[in-house]
């Protein structure tokens, strides 16, 4: 149905009829608009790909510019890694006597005449042709290494290696003259028809206008794009200084024993060979952690029959993951204190990949679980561990060792490296303790640097990165002639060995080169450059002078110590009455055992006693014999001795006992009151010049008149010892047995070198606090109290030079205040230390026990002894251990709960009977002081004293390391 049209309806339709011709018209009068707008979009899009296309492509060549540049540079990089190499080799081969790398020494060695460094070898390359001739000079060396170069690329230059002058333009930094340019070397093979490789580098070598130091300066190349013709090339350079150095902590002609509580950081080698002897062992070393607790000591033994077994490298650690040494660690669900719980004591508490007797230590003494051991609160008292429960204590909460704490948490002191460490000693005790300043301070937050990183922190943990032997053991015995003589090697070596990175732990049948002779002889020249510069006033006049006496009151002198116990006095000894043997006024005169406090002693020495003075670049008289007591040596202190020892009976001469309280000659004399003189003697050595002593039981053929020559056994005594004209029957007139006590030495000491090493005749002790310094610690300023500006350089060299001197630091019952403090080369014959010594150095002992020549041969030179008894000890050892004068504190009984060292019998405060005896009447127990701590420090840096024959070598400067230009 159609339905009907209205009004109503009619109008709308017309509305929207009247719209959309509007719209219509609307649009066909804007349809130019979204042309135009999708020009303007393709435009713009059309201008945004080109220019990423742009960008792109320049991102490309940015890119592959980049690629090429760090080709270029990593060929430098190889071409300096090459050029040390060739360096370091190079220089090893000149082993040279002089040890002062000066611009003098460094100019001569590089370019000049080898002549003007003293005794020298050149070596055959280790690496290369064997059959060149020797190189005058290190530049030479260093042109025969590079002769061997191949794959040259000439189109760079020279095609062989070539010494020249400077390039143009260089600065005055440089030497002038003796460059050495090598010929470029290409790293990748050339394409098919390419001249050029890939990629190639160049070494230049610039000596320095100090003469000390090389620059290498290497260049590489990328001829894989170039500019104007010109590959892409970067230069990098770095300064090497020449250095001689002897690379050990200890090098000793004897056999050497490391006991507890001491610590060494470098090297040690011995040359000992004489290992068919008993105790013949070359090397003895102990381990910090035995007989600390009866429970740890069951680990240990667990771990260290492990060892026997897994060890591979001899580094007396297993290494985590390892497939051998892995395999061998002892299982930690082992219930050691019975507490029904494993103990896990064989985990890597340091995380450092290995497991040692440090990390048994740490997991047992650690009770919460931190892999850390909180020590005493005497040790952490200002520490960051103040106010934690001690965990290295016993279950009475007494410290276990706070001698072994305190050497751990000391240890390597400069923990940041940057050469600044250590602290303000106020009480002058040798150890850091709450209120002392640090050196090393963080100035933004005000904290010790060091102390951040673990050094007196009042914790033992990985911080500390102990080691026992920081550096890698050294013999000139073959492992299978040690072995085949003595046993098993394993197990006389305790400790974690940890050497410098690609070094062996245990190195061999070494020759001179890698362990270098340093018999006494060779530091001939050195010695007597110190001991020139000791050319102040005579002793005696050094003493009168600070007593306000003359020299001649000295005989005489018999003042009463002053009130003022800090004011210099003097006790003397007379010399020796004839019908006595002993001195005049022996009745007052003070005498102690020798070696001091030793419980084994060997002689008695009356001395006399210096107290409270100050001597500046002294001779110490022949004979002297003396004890000083808190006296300070400025400069050079130089002890005489007759270096014409070499009568079979030196040390036998004059020998005392202790009989009835008082010292008596072992082999009394008498004054022979005939006139039957022995005949060999010399006129002024017969009455009336001399009178004739006579020993009860003859030791030489003058101890028997000229009507008993025909006795039996005559013929085998020796000639009496004869000297200017005078018959000597107590060489310690000719000798010097010293001991220094609580002294100060501003500079050096030096001695005669004797012939023959009498242990009992030349024997110096170091005693209290006894220690060495460049400069004087509290008056550095003051000239009288510091060594003369031109004799640092001779005494930088050594602190210690007593070749064939028996040194001993410290006594064999050490008191816990002990500090000695030395530095620099200390050269002796033999030495032992106990308690607290320090040694920032080198440790080089010249005494060769050689069977069958004095001290071991007998009068006729027949060989006795045992070349094993003459050894160096760091620590406490006792007689199952070869060492016959000390006392092994394990062995020590306990009496009333602490061991002890023995029995007082006069009040002194020392033990006069050994403490395996009974208890004499009236005697008091003397308790063991305790091990003390020990550490000796290789200084890379140290300046050594000429004589030693060692290889050269190069030491980078890392602050030089730059790119550029040179």
């Amino acid at each position: 149905m159609k339905r009907p049209t209205t009004t109503t309806t009619l109008a709308t339709r017309a509305g929207f009829a009247s719209r959309a011709g509007k719209v219509r018209a609307w649009l066909r009068a804007r349809r130019g608009v979204a042309a135009v707008l999708a020009m303007m979009f393709i435009i713009l899009f059309g201008s945004l790909s080109a220019a990423m296309a742009i960008a792109a492509r320049g991102n490309i060549i940015t890119a592959a510019t980049h690629l090429h540049v760090n080709r270029a540079q990593g060929a430098a990089e190889t071409g300096l890694s090459v050029g040390k190499a060739r360096l370091a080799e190079a220089a090893a081969r000149f082993i040279v006597s002089k040890s002062d790398v000066n611009q003098a020494f460094g100019q001569a060695l590089w370019s000049g005449s080898l002549s003007s460094l003293g005794n020298y070898q050149v070596l055959p390359p280790k690496t290369g042709r064997q059959d060149l001739s020797a190189p005058a000079n290190l530049v030479n060396a260093l042109a025969q290494a590079h002769t061997l170069d191949q794959d040259i690329v000439t189109s760079l230059g020279i095609s062989q290696p070539t010494i020249g002058n400077a390039i143009a333009g260089s600065s005055s930094d440089y030497a002038g003259a003796n460059w050495l340019y090598t010929p470029a070397v290409a790293l990748e093979p050339r394409a098919q028809g390419q001249s050029d490789p890939p990629l190639a580098y160049q070494i230049t070598y610039a000596p320095l206008a100090n003469g000390t130091d090389i620059r290498i300066i290497a260049t590489g190349y990328d001829f894989g794009y170039s500019r104007d013709g010109q590959p892409v090339t970067r230069t990098i350079m770095q300064d090497f200084r020449m250095a001689k150095s002897v690379k050990n902590a200890i090098v000793s002609s004897a056999r050497v024993m490391v006991g507890r509580n001491v610590i060494v950081n470098g090297d040690i080698g011995t040359r000992y060979t004489a290992t068919n002897f008993t105790h013949g062992d070359p090397l003895v070393v102990k381990s910090d952690f035995y007989g600390l607790d009866p429970v740890l000591d069951h680990k240990l033994n667990d771990f260290y029959a492990a060892l026997a077994t897994y060890d591979v490298d001899g580094d007396n650690r297993l290494r985590v993951g390892h497939p051998v040494e892995g395999a061998g660690i002892p299982s930690g669900q082992t219930d050691y204190d019975g507490d029904g719980h494993p103990d896990n004591a064989f985990a890597d508490a340091t995380g450092d990949g290995y497991v040692d007797d440090f990390d048994i230590f740490i997991k047992h003494f650690d009770k919460n679980g931190d892999n850390k051991v909180t020590l005493s609160h005497a040790l952490t008292d200002g520490t960051p561990a103040q106010g934690m429960t001690p965990e290295f204590v016993d279950s009475g909460g007494h410290a276990i060792n706070d001698d072994l704490a305190l050497l751990i948490d000391s240890n390597n002191p400069d923990r940041n490296r940057n050469g600044v460490y250590g602290f303000i000693d106020t009480n002058g005790n040798g150890r850091w303790d709450a209120g002392e300043l640090m050196l090393d301070v963080d100035t933004a937050d005000g904290s010790y640097a060091d102390q951040t990183l673990g050094y007196r922190d009042g914790f033992i943990d990985k911080k500390d990165q102990y080691a026992k032997i920081k550096g890698g053991l050294k013999f000139k015995v073959t492992q299978s002639n040690w072995s085949t003589n003595q046993g098993a090697i394993q197990p006389k070596l305790q400790g974690p060995i940890v050497p410098p990175s690609g070094t062996p732990t245990q190195a061999y049948g070494l020759g001179d080169t890698d362990l270098p002779d340093v018999s006494g002889s060779i530091f001939d020249s050195s010695r007597n450059d110190l001991q020139a510069l000791a050319d102040g006033s005579s002793f005696d006049n050094q003493v009168a002078t600070q007593l306000g006496v003359s020299t001649t009151q000295l005989a005489t002198y018999s003042a009463a110590r002053p009130s003022d116990q800090s004011a210099p006095w003097f006790r003397r000894v007379d010399p020796n009455a004839d019908a006595t043997s002993l001195p005049a006024n022996a009745a007052t005169a003070y005498w102690e055992r020798m070696p001091y406090n030793s419980p084994s002693y060997s002689d008695v020495f009356y001395r006399p006693v210096y107290y409270n003075m100050t001597f500046k670049n002294v001779q110490i008289p022949m004979g002297n014999n003396g004890l000083f007591v808190n006296c300070t040596f400025v400069g050079v202190t130089y002890v005489r001795t007759d270096t014409a020892d070499t009568h079979p009976l030196w040390g036998e001469y004059g020998r005392l006992t202790v009989t009835n309280g008082a010292p008596a000659l072992v082999n009394p004399r008498f004054i022979y009151g005939g006139t039957n003189y022995p005949t060999m003697l010399p006129n002024t050595a017969i009455p009336p010049q001399q009178n004739i002593l006579m020993a009860v039981t003859p030791l030489d053929k003058a101890d028997l008149d000229s009507t008993q020559t025909t006795r039996p056994g005559y013929s085998t005594l020796p000639n009496p010892l004869v000297i200017n004209g005078k018959r000597v029957t107590d060489t310690k007139t000719r000798s010097n047995n010293i001991r220094f006590h609580d002294c100060l030495f501003v500079g050096s000491i030096v001695s005669d070198a004797p012939t023959t090493y009498y242990q009992t005749r030349n024997k110096i002790q170091f005693t209290g606090a006894t220690r060495f310094s460049l400069t004087h610690p509290t008056q550095p300023n003051n000239a009288a109290l510091n060594p003369d500006s031109d004799e640092v350089a001779q005494i930088k060299k050594s602190s210690m030079m007593l070749p064939g001197y028996s040194v001993d630091l410290g006594t064999f019952n050490s008191p816990t205040d002990q500090n000695i403090q030395l530095q620099g080369a200390v050269i002796a014959g033999d030495l032992d230390a106990r308690g607290n010594v320090n040694l920032d150095g080198s440790l080089l002992l010249t005494f060769n026990p050689n069977y069958g020549s004095a001290p071991l041969a007998d009068v006729t030179g027949a060989p006795v002894g045992n070349p094993a008894g003459f050894n160096a000890t760091l620590g406490y050892f006792g007689s199952a251990d070869g060492d016959a004068e000390s006392i092994d504190p394990s062995t020590l009984p306990i009496v009333n709960g602490q061991r002890i060292a023995g029995w007082d019998t006069n009040g002194d405060g020392l033990a006069d009977v050994s403490a395996d005896q009974p208890q004499p009447p009236g005697s008091t127990a003397i308790p063991f002081n305790g091990f003390g701590r020990i550490s000796i420090n290789f200084k890379s840096d140290l300046t050594l004293p000429d004589g030693i024959m060692l290889p050269m070598s190069v030491n980078p400067i890392a602050s030089s390391y730059r790119e550029g230009h040179p």
